[in-house]
């Protein structure tokens, strides 16, 4: 049976990652073949994601109602809600994220943001 406990704590280590550019823990989460479709609508390489180093990160980041389902063996979706907060505004998206056992632990192969109105309700 799959651990699906680590990957909420992944997930949340993503953004972390993100947020402060740390690439190596970037290159070690997202599989060589990752990619993204953000919750703007464009599509996002690893290599991209990686040399990004642009300003406007956001000033908060909450994930909420982090759940892990396993998919297949050794595969699994992560979904939740985010609650992305930039000095003028605050972003909501629903989010999945697919990942995906290695022998050097679970990598994100795939991942997708979805807007959603102000408060994060579907609507």
């Amino acid at each position: 049976m799959t651990d699906l406990a680590a990957l909420p704590p992944l997930e949340e280590a993503i953004w972390s990652a993100a947020s402060g550019y740390d690439r190596a823990e970037i290159e070690r989460l997202l599989a060589p073949d990752f990619f993204e479709l953000a919750r703007s609508g464009r599509r996002y390489t690893r290599e991209e994601l990686l040399t990004d180093t642009s300003e406007g990160r956001p000033s908060k980041v909450a994930l909420h109602g982090l759940e892990a389902r396993e998919v297949a063996p050794g595969v699994a979706l992560v979904t939740y809600t985010s609650e992305t907060r930039y000095p003028d505004e605050t972003q909501w998206a629903a989010r999945s994220t697919l990942w995906a056992e290695t022998p050097d632990g679970w990598q994100a192969r795939f991942h997708q943001g979805t807007p959603l109105p102000e408060g994060g309700n579907a609507p």
